[in-house]
Protein backbone atom coordinates (compact mmCIF):
# COMPACT_ATOMS: atom_id res chain seq x y z
CA UNK A 1 0.00 0.00 0.00
CA UNK A 2 1.40 3.40 -0.46
CA UNK A 3 2.66 6.39 2.00
CA UNK A 4 0.53 8.50 0.65
CA UNK A 5 -2.98 5.82 1.07
CA UNK A 6 -1.45 4.72 4.59
CA UNK A 7 -0.89 8.34 5.99
CA UNK A 8 -3.93 9.81 6.92
CA UNK A 9 -5.14 12.93 7.74
CA UNK A 10 -8.55 12.90 8.98
CA UNK A 11 -10.57 15.67 9.53
CA UNK A 12 -13.47 14.25 10.89
CA UNK A 13 -17.21 16.48 9.80
CA UNK A 14 -18.50 18.60 12.44
CA UNK A 15 -21.75 17.41 13.70
CA UNK A 16 -24.28 19.69 15.99
CA UNK A 17 -25.73 18.02 18.95
CA UNK A 18 -29.32 18.86 19.76
CA UNK A 19 -28.42 20.59 22.85
CA UNK A 20 -25.00 22.34 22.54
CA UNK A 21 -22.57 23.33 19.60
CA UNK A 22 -20.11 20.75 19.88
CA UNK A 23 -18.32 18.71 17.45
CA UNK A 24 -17.09 15.25 16.63
CA UNK A 25 -13.19 15.27 17.23
CA UNK A 26 -10.80 16.19 14.89
CA UNK A 27 -7.72 13.67 14.24
CA UNK A 28 -4.65 14.55 12.78
CA UNK A 29 -2.86 11.32 12.64
CA UNK A 30 0.87 9.58 10.87
CA UNK A 31 2.26 6.75 11.16
CA UNK A 32 4.24 5.90 7.82
CA UNK A 33 6.09 9.43 8.19
CA UNK A 34 7.32 9.52 4.63
CA UNK A 35 9.94 12.26 4.41
CA UNK A 36 8.15 14.79 2.30
CA UNK A 37 5.67 15.25 4.63
CA UNK A 38 7.69 16.20 7.78
CA UNK A 39 10.95 18.75 7.91
CA UNK A 40 12.97 19.45 10.58
CA UNK A 41 13.53 22.81 12.41
CA UNK A 42 16.94 23.35 14.71
CA UNK A 43 15.45 25.86 16.83
CA UNK A 44 18.73 25.14 19.10
CA UNK A 45 22.34 24.25 18.98
CA UNK A 46 25.25 23.88 20.43
CA UNK A 47 29.33 22.84 20.10
CA UNK A 48 28.63 21.39 16.94
CA UNK A 49 25.70 19.42 17.28
CA UNK A 50 23.36 18.39 14.10
CA UNK A 51 21.04 16.21 13.11
CA UNK A 52 19.46 14.15 10.30
CA UNK A 53 15.80 12.08 10.02
CA UNK A 54 14.00 10.15 7.66
CA UNK A 55 11.65 7.60 6.63
CA UNK A 56 12.41 3.82 7.88
CA UNK A 57 10.20 1.43 6.04
CA UNK A 58 10.41 -1.32 8.65
CA UNK A 59 11.09 -1.49 12.43
CA UNK A 60 8.25 0.75 13.59
CA UNK A 61 5.38 -0.30 16.10
CA UNK A 62 4.71 -1.65 13.11
CA UNK A 63 6.17 -0.93 9.95
CA UNK A 64 7.58 2.44 8.96
CA UNK A 65 8.48 4.94 10.98
CA UNK A 66 10.77 8.15 11.65
CA UNK A 67 14.18 7.50 12.84
CA UNK A 68 16.01 10.61 13.86
CA UNK A 69 20.20 10.97 14.85
CA UNK A 70 21.24 13.37 17.02
CA UNK A 71 25.48 13.97 16.34
CA UNK A 72 26.86 15.40 19.91
CA UNK A 73 30.34 16.45 19.93
CA UNK A 74 31.50 16.83 24.07
CA UNK A 75 30.07 19.85 25.66
CA UNK A 76 27.18 20.21 23.34
CA UNK A 77 23.50 20.16 22.62
CA UNK A 78 20.80 20.22 20.25
CA UNK A 79 16.86 20.79 20.08
CA UNK A 80 14.56 19.39 16.98
CA UNK A 81 11.29 20.52 16.39
CA UNK A 82 9.79 18.06 13.67
CA UNK A 83 7.03 20.26 11.75
CA UNK A 84 4.11 17.47 10.04
CA UNK A 85 3.58 19.43 6.65
CA UNK A 86 0.32 17.51 6.08
CA UNK A 87 -2.23 19.40 7.81
CA UNK A 88 -3.02 22.30 9.76
CA UNK A 89 -5.84 23.38 11.62
CA UNK A 90 -7.65 26.75 11.81
CA UNK A 91 -10.08 27.95 14.76
CA UNK A 92 -11.15 30.63 12.89
CA UNK A 93 -12.40 28.62 9.98
CA UNK A 94 -13.04 25.24 12.24
CA UNK A 95 -14.04 26.19 15.01
CA UNK A 96 -12.51 26.79 18.80
CA UNK A 97 -10.79 24.05 20.10
CA UNK A 98 -11.33 23.04 23.83
CA UNK A 99 -8.95 20.36 24.48
CA UNK A 100 -6.79 17.58 22.56
CA UNK A 101 -4.97 14.84 22.97
CA UNK A 102 -1.57 13.99 22.15
CA UNK A 103 -0.12 9.99 21.38
CA UNK A 104 3.21 8.99 19.96
CA UNK A 105 5.22 5.84 20.40
CA UNK A 106 8.97 5.61 20.57
CA UNK A 107 12.29 3.70 21.08
CA UNK A 108 15.91 4.55 21.66
CA UNK A 109 18.19 2.28 18.88
CA UNK A 110 21.76 1.71 20.22
CA UNK A 111 22.15 4.45 23.47
CA UNK A 112 25.40 5.38 23.98
CA UNK A 113 25.60 4.17 27.50
CA UNK A 114 23.50 3.27 29.93
CA UNK A 115 20.36 5.54 31.01
CA UNK A 116 20.89 7.32 27.80
CA UNK A 117 17.88 9.36 27.48
CA UNK A 118 16.16 10.97 24.55
CA UNK A 119 14.30 14.77 25.46
CA UNK A 120 10.84 14.51 24.00
CA UNK A 121 7.72 16.79 23.90
CA UNK A 122 4.90 17.61 21.50
CA UNK A 123 4.69 21.05 19.68
CA UNK A 124 2.62 23.15 17.66
CA UNK A 125 2.98 26.48 15.85
CA UNK A 126 1.10 29.60 15.62
CA UNK A 127 1.71 32.54 14.58
CA UNK A 128 5.40 31.55 13.28
CA UNK A 129 5.94 30.90 17.12
CA UNK A 130 6.70 27.44 18.09
CA UNK A 131 4.76 26.76 21.82
CA UNK A 132 6.22 23.25 23.83
CA UNK A 133 4.15 21.04 25.77
CA UNK A 134 4.72 18.59 28.43
CA UNK A 135 7.60 16.64 29.04
CA UNK A 136 8.26 12.81 27.51
CA UNK A 137 11.72 12.22 27.71
CA UNK A 138 12.40 8.43 27.35
CA UNK A 139 14.77 5.87 27.23
CA UNK A 140 14.47 1.88 26.62
CA UNK A 141 14.74 -0.30 23.63
CA UNK A 142 11.28 -1.50 23.25
CA UNK A 143 8.17 0.95 21.67
CA UNK A 144 6.96 2.30 24.62
CA UNK A 145 3.37 4.49 23.70
CA UNK A 146 2.32 7.69 25.50
CA UNK A 147 -0.34 9.57 25.73
CA UNK A 148 -1.14 12.92 27.10
CA UNK A 149 -5.18 13.63 27.31
CA UNK A 150 -7.28 16.76 28.02
CA UNK A 151 -4.45 18.97 27.04
CA UNK A 152 -5.10 22.47 26.95
CA UNK A 153 -3.50 25.77 25.49
CA UNK A 154 -2.21 26.31 28.93
CA UNK A 155 -0.15 23.03 28.71
CA UNK A 156 2.10 24.73 25.77
CA UNK A 157 4.57 27.47 26.39
CA UNK A 158 5.89 29.84 23.71
CA UNK A 159 8.38 32.68 24.40
CA UNK A 160 7.93 34.38 27.42
CA UNK A 161 5.57 32.04 28.91
CA UNK A 162 3.12 32.81 26.52
CA UNK A 163 0.59 30.34 25.16
CA UNK A 164 -1.31 29.65 21.59
CA UNK A 165 -5.07 31.00 21.46
CA UNK A 166 -7.32 27.53 21.12
CA UNK A 167 -10.21 29.82 20.60
CA UNK A 168 -12.78 30.83 17.39
CA UNK A 169 -10.32 33.93 16.98
CA UNK A 170 -7.01 32.49 17.31
CA UNK A 171 -4.65 31.65 13.84
CA UNK A 172 -4.00 28.38 12.03
CA UNK A 173 -1.76 25.90 14.08
CA UNK A 174 0.48 23.20 12.64
CA UNK A 175 1.67 20.01 14.26
CA UNK A 176 4.51 18.67 15.61
CA UNK A 177 6.94 17.26 17.91
CA UNK A 178 10.49 17.90 19.72
CA UNK A 179 13.44 15.33 19.90
CA UNK A 180 16.52 16.78 21.86
CA UNK A 181 19.97 15.83 23.19
CA UNK A 182 22.72 17.37 25.58
CA UNK A 183 26.50 15.87 25.74
CA UNK A 184 27.91 17.04 28.90
CA UNK A 185 31.27 14.93 28.30
CA UNK A 186 34.16 17.23 27.95
CA UNK A 187 36.33 14.90 26.06
CA UNK A 188 33.55 11.86 24.29
CA UNK A 189 31.08 12.33 21.56
CA UNK A 190 28.53 10.26 20.67
CA UNK A 191 25.36 9.49 18.32
CA UNK A 192 21.97 8.91 19.64
CA UNK A 193 19.53 7.43 17.55
CA UNK A 194 15.49 6.79 18.47
CA UNK A 195 11.97 6.50 16.23
CA UNK A 196 8.55 8.01 16.38
CA UNK A 197 5.46 5.99 15.06
CA UNK A 198 1.71 6.55 15.53
CA UNK A 199 2.18 9.85 15.94
CA UNK A 200 -1.53 11.84 16.37
CA UNK A 201 -3.41 14.96 17.76
CA UNK A 202 -6.99 14.44 18.39
CA UNK A 203 -8.62 18.20 19.00
CA UNK A 204 -11.50 18.23 20.65
CA UNK A 205 -13.25 21.22 19.10
CA UNK A 206 -16.48 23.76 19.18
CA UNK A 207 -18.68 24.36 15.78
CA UNK A 208 -18.89 27.01 14.66
CA UNK A 209 -22.10 29.10 15.26
CA UNK A 210 -25.02 28.45 12.57
CA UNK A 211 -26.41 31.94 10.93
CA UNK A 212 -29.32 32.60 9.71
CA UNK A 213 -31.37 35.11 7.94
CA UNK A 214 -35.11 36.33 7.53
CA UNK A 215 -37.46 38.90 6.66
CA UNK A 216 -39.21 39.91 9.93
CA UNK A 217 -40.75 42.76 8.12
CA UNK A 218 -40.92 42.29 4.73
CA UNK A 219 -42.76 45.23 3.79
CA UNK A 220 -41.62 48.94 3.28
CA UNK A 221 -42.70 51.73 1.15
CA UNK A 222 -42.05 55.45 0.07
CA UNK A 223 -45.17 56.89 2.15
CA UNK A 224 -44.26 57.77 5.12
CA UNK A 225 -40.98 56.27 4.81
CA UNK A 226 -41.50 53.06 6.01
CA UNK A 227 -39.04 50.68 6.69
CA UNK A 228 -38.30 47.36 6.26
CA UNK A 229 -36.32 44.81 8.45
CA UNK A 230 -33.89 41.48 8.00
CA UNK A 231 -32.67 39.69 10.89
CA UNK A 232 -29.51 37.83 10.97
CA UNK A 233 -29.26 35.43 14.00
CA UNK A 234 -27.52 32.44 15.57
CA UNK A 235 -28.92 28.95 15.15
CA UNK A 236 -32.53 28.53 14.62
CA UNK A 237 -33.93 28.39 10.74
CA UNK A 238 -35.47 25.38 11.14
CA UNK A 239 -32.34 23.24 12.02
CA UNK A 240 -31.15 20.87 14.82
CA UNK A 241 -28.64 24.02 16.32
CA UNK A 242 -29.23 25.45 19.55
CA UNK A 243 -29.08 29.46 19.88
CA UNK A 244 -25.97 30.67 21.06
CA UNK A 245 -24.61 33.91 22.02
CA UNK A 246 -21.74 35.65 20.04
CA UNK A 247 -18.87 34.92 22.08
CA UNK A 248 -17.15 37.77 20.42
CA UNK A 249 -18.15 40.40 17.65
CA UNK A 250 -19.31 38.50 14.58
CA UNK A 251 -18.68 40.24 11.38
CA UNK A 252 -21.29 38.27 9.29
CA UNK A 253 -21.02 39.40 5.14
CA UNK A 254 -23.93 39.15 2.57
CA UNK A 255 -24.46 40.60 -0.71
CA UNK A 256 -27.56 42.20 -2.10
CA UNK A 257 -29.78 42.44 -5.30
CA UNK A 258 -33.25 42.87 -5.94
CA UNK A 259 -34.79 45.27 -8.68
CA UNK A 260 -34.61 48.09 -6.44
CA UNK A 261 -31.49 50.46 -6.96
CA UNK A 262 -29.20 51.28 -4.17
CA UNK A 263 -29.09 54.98 -3.43
CA UNK A 264 -32.14 55.98 -5.70
CA UNK A 265 -34.95 53.64 -4.34
CA UNK A 266 -33.64 53.01 -0.59
CA UNK A 267 -30.51 53.91 1.54
CA UNK A 268 -27.25 52.20 0.23
CA UNK A 269 -26.59 48.84 2.76
CA UNK A 270 -22.54 47.99 4.03
CA UNK A 271 -22.21 44.41 2.71
CA UNK A 272 -21.62 43.33 6.62
CA UNK A 273 -23.64 43.45 10.00
CA UNK A 274 -21.99 42.59 13.54
CA UNK A 275 -23.61 40.21 16.27
CA UNK A 276 -21.90 41.68 19.40
CA UNK A 277 -20.44 39.77 22.09
CA UNK A 278 -22.92 38.24 23.84
CA UNK A 279 -25.66 38.88 21.48
CA UNK A 280 -27.95 36.65 18.98
CA UNK A 281 -29.33 38.80 16.66
CA UNK A 282 -28.53 41.81 14.47
CA UNK A 283 -30.77 43.91 12.10
CA UNK A 284 -30.49 44.93 8.71
CA UNK A 285 -32.70 47.86 8.50
CA UNK A 286 -34.36 48.99 4.28
CA UNK A 287 -35.11 52.78 4.48
CA UNK A 288 -36.84 53.58 1.34
CA UNK A 289 -36.26 56.78 -0.97
CA UNK A 290 -39.45 59.07 -1.26
CA UNK A 291 -39.28 60.47 -5.09
CA UNK A 292 -41.65 61.61 -7.41
CA UNK A 293 -41.58 58.59 -9.64
CA UNK A 294 -44.68 56.42 -10.46
CA UNK A 295 -42.99 53.03 -10.11
CA UNK A 296 -43.94 49.62 -10.11
CA UNK A 297 -43.17 47.47 -6.28
CA UNK A 298 -39.45 46.91 -6.30
CA UNK A 299 -37.41 44.33 -4.08
CA UNK A 300 -34.61 44.17 -2.27
CA UNK A 301 -32.57 40.54 -1.66
CA UNK A 302 -30.47 39.35 0.63
CA UNK A 303 -28.49 36.76 0.69
CA UNK A 304 -25.65 35.58 3.42
CA UNK A 305 -22.14 35.27 2.04
CA UNK A 306 -19.55 32.34 3.71
CA UNK A 307 -16.97 33.78 5.88
CA UNK A 308 -14.68 33.26 8.95
CA UNK A 309 -15.99 32.74 12.50
CA UNK A 310 -19.40 30.79 11.42
CA UNK A 311 -20.85 28.43 9.07
CA UNK A 312 -24.30 29.07 6.82
CA UNK A 313 -27.57 27.74 8.05
CA UNK A 314 -31.05 26.69 6.17
CA UNK A 315 -32.47 30.04 5.65
CA UNK A 316 -29.46 32.09 4.07
CA UNK A 317 -31.37 34.55 1.39
CA UNK A 318 -34.69 37.09 2.05
CA UNK A 319 -36.58 39.39 0.19
CA UNK A 320 -38.29 43.23 1.26
CA UNK A 321 -40.98 45.27 -0.69
CA UNK A 322 -40.42 48.61 -1.33
CA UNK A 323 -43.82 49.43 -2.47
CA UNK A 324 -44.62 53.44 -4.59
CA UNK A 325 -46.62 56.00 -2.97
CA UNK A 326 -47.34 57.92 -6.25
CA UNK A 327 -50.20 56.71 -8.51
CA UNK A 328 -50.79 57.47 -12.11
CA UNK A 329 -53.40 60.02 -12.92
CA UNK A 330 -53.37 62.33 -9.98
CA UNK A 331 -52.10 64.81 -11.60
CA UNK A 332 -53.92 66.87 -14.52
CA UNK A 333 -53.60 65.80 -18.09
CA UNK A 334 -51.63 69.04 -19.81
CA UNK A 335 -53.69 70.47 -22.88
CA UNK A 336 -51.41 70.71 -25.99
CA UNK A 337 -50.99 73.94 -27.00
CA UNK A 338 -49.42 75.90 -30.19
CA UNK A 339 -46.78 78.23 -30.40
CA UNK A 340 -47.15 81.82 -31.83
CA UNK A 341 -45.65 80.63 -34.74
CA UNK A 342 -46.64 77.34 -34.76
CA UNK A 343 -50.55 79.20 -35.04
CA UNK A 344 -49.62 81.39 -37.90
CA UNK A 345 -47.86 78.38 -39.90
CA UNK A 346 -50.98 76.61 -39.86
CA UNK A 347 -53.21 79.71 -40.69
CA UNK A 348 -51.34 80.28 -43.94
CA UNK A 349 -51.41 76.24 -44.56
CA UNK A 350 -55.18 76.43 -44.11
CA UNK A 351 -55.60 79.99 -46.36
CA UNK A 352 -53.71 78.09 -49.06
CA UNK A 353 -55.70 75.01 -49.09
CA UNK A 354 -58.84 77.40 -49.47
CA UNK A 355 -57.78 79.05 -51.92
CA UNK A 356 -56.57 75.71 -54.01
CA UNK A 357 -60.42 74.41 -53.31
CA UNK A 358 -61.54 77.73 -54.79
CA UNK A 359 -59.76 78.09 -58.04
CA UNK A 360 -60.47 74.40 -58.33
CA UNK A 361 -64.63 75.30 -58.02
CA UNK A 362 -64.06 78.10 -60.66
CA UNK A 363 -62.26 76.00 -63.62
CA UNK A 364 -65.75 73.11 -63.35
Amino acid sequence: MQASLVRSVIVTALLWLSSAAVAQPVTIVDSEFASADWTPIVTKTTGGASQSASQSVSGGNPGAYRAMIHSLPPNSNIVVVHEFLGASYDPVVQGAISTLDYREDHKEFNPPFTGAAIGAKPALRQGGVWYIGPDLTFNGLSWQSVNLMGLTNMDFSGPGGSHPDFSASGGAISFGFVRSNTNSSNTTSFNTTSGIDNWSYTLQVQSLPVVNLAAIDASAGEAGTDIGLFRVSLGGGGEAHAAAEATSDLVISYMVSGSATPGADYAPLAGTVVIPAGATTADITITPIDDALVELDESVTLTLSAGSGYQLGASTSATIIITDNDVAGNMATPVPTLSFWGAVLLAIVIALLGVAWVRKGQRH
